[in-house]
């Protein structure tokens, strides 16, 4: 059976942006690390953030989940402040900020992503396991849900992280250089998986050093130097051009 993620998106939804940044700026300390982004991201499109390390691609993930407040200037999700929307935001984090040497199964980790709508302290509903496993299918990794998450390979740990991102049921899923560590065909498996999520209605936002990549898949590049100071089709670029401007940044 073949679960699909549109539902979570509401009718009224689909008129409003998923995100609309306008004229954001962020500080750490005295250092302006966004300076007057603008952004907007809609249903279905399936966004690579490109630039240099320290560019603000990390930076702009976090400041879209609500971990860090802009210095000035306004980010939605879904028409509200970020941590209101946050049960709309899945996040797949680098595979090296999950502790994996912890003895739980997959289905287990993935039950992780229904913390916020299940409570401290309270057992998971039937609804939640059904969260849970619809993720664990989406993902491609039913076979193993019951192995502990110590024995997987890189891109079935990546895929774990993945399904907990999906068990929450989102709209928006965020992507912080989900290919670290990751070999080539598992790249192009779990790039078919994005691909075919964004054609379901999600709209995806992944932080990537890979070019080639981004361009296959992606459906719109956006180049962070501070704010979005390239921002075009996927398909009107090439890789050549792409690093040009990085090496002009």
């Amino acid at each position: 059976m073949r679960y699909s993620f549109t539902s979570s998106i509401q009718d009224s939804a689909v008129q409003t942006p998923l995100v609309l940044a306008q004229d954001v700026r962020v500080h750490y300390g005295h250092r302006e690390i966004i300076s007057g982004l603008d952004m907007k991201v809609s249903p279905g499109e399936f966004i690579a953030l490109v630039g240099a390390n320290g560019a603000g691609k990390t930076t702009l993930l976090r400041t879209l989940m609500g971990l860090i407040s802009p210095s000035s200037g306004t980010v939605s999700i879904l028409g509200r402040s970020p941590i209101a929307a946050r049960e709309k935001i899945g996040y797949v984090p680098q595979k090296h900020y999950f502790e994996w040497s912890f003895p739980i199964t997959v289905k287990d980790a993935v039950l992780t992503g229904r913390t916020r709508a299940i409570g401290w302290f309270r057992r998971p509903s039937t609804d939640d396991w059904v969260s849970v496993f619809r993720a664990i299918e989406r993902s491609g990794i039913t076979h193993l849900q019951d192995r502990v998450v110590g024995e997987l390979s890189g891109g079935q740990r990546q895929r774990v992280l993945l399904a907990r991102a999906l068990a929450s049921d989102p709209s928006l899923l965020l992507l912080d250089e989900p290919f670290t560590g990751v070999d080539a065909p598992t790249q192009d498996s779990l790039n078919e998986l994005y691909t075919s999520l964004a054609e379901e209605g999600l709209g995806i936002v992944m932080s990537t050093h890979d070019m080639l990549s981004a361009l296959t898949h992606c459906s719109r590049i956006c180049g962070v130097r501070g704010n979005l100071a390239l921002d075009a089709p996927a398909h009107q670029l090439s890789v050549e051009e792409l690093h040009r401007w990085l090496r002009e940044a």
